[in-house]
């Protein structure tokens, strides 16, 4: 057996070599597999994650699907309470922007309108909400589906498992951290559907409702007159 048919540069290294030696076909050609490989592979983890989380939640509770995010998020996103970090020391039209970066990163277009309160971007997202166009919590093997309501299901009667860490590391972890919500994010209710991000110009802009979803209380500095 010889490994002369193996591929040693990856696809993106031969589209910039294709590019450097002026053919424009081969760079398509190569940008294309690169794409479409990199969606494969982000598709597979994707699966592999959320399989994880439904073995948690069918053999140790729903609850137990929580405390797994909430350690991810203890390990790992620690830094955005530092207050260099701050995400209201920016205006509302930067974290608009790392928001759809992220967004557009995960393979989707971005719709975008706004008023004087906040900007709203809606998109077909590629990871969370690409499990659900895609069937994966139908049938025989379906995955994991959250019916207990309450904070980490964004207070709804169902929420699929894997875009628990919307509700759990994006929102309750973040008001834990820093005392105030940051991202704050309307998954699909049903295939088909995007997924909503709302940025919030200022914070005392927030209803109330939206923090009392994840179980939390608006920071009394944010309340106004009419709020009381």
């Amino acid at each position: 057996m010889t490994t002369d048919g193996i591929d040693r540069l990856s696809h993106l290294q031969q589209a910039r070599d294709a590019l450097d030696a002026g053919d424009l076909d081969l760079a398509r050609d190569q940008l294309d597999r690169g794409v479409n490989q990199n969606r494969t592979l982000k598709q597979y983890s994707i699966r592999v994650i959320t399989e994880l989380l439904s073995h948690i939640g069918e053999t140790q509770g729903e609850a137990a699907v929580e405390d797994a995010l909430r350690r991810h998020g203890d390990r790992n996103l620690a830094d955005r309470a530092l207050p260099e970090n701050d995400w209201w020391s920016v205006p509302a039209e930067v974290r608009a922007k790392v928001v759809a970066r992220a967004m557009l990163a995960n393979g989707a277009d971005v719709d975008i309108i706004e008023d004087d309160e906040k900007i709203v971007m809606s998109f077909r997202c590629g990871t969370g909400g690409w499990l659900v166009d895609s069937g994966a919590y139908e049938g025989e093997d379906a995955l994991l589906v959250l019916h207990e309501r309450g904070p980490r299901t964004f207070g709804r009667d169902s929420l699929w498992s894997y875009c628990a860490h919307c509700s759990v590391n994006n929102e309750m972890q973040a008001v834990e951290a820093t005392g105030r919500l940051t991202s704050i994010e309307f998954p699909p209710e049903r295939a088909g559907e995007p997924c909503v991000h709302h940025v919030y110009r200022r914070p005392t802009d927030i209803p109330d409702e939206i923090y009392v979803r994840i179980g939390k209380v608006k920071p009394a500095e944010d309340r106004t007159a009419g709020d009381d």
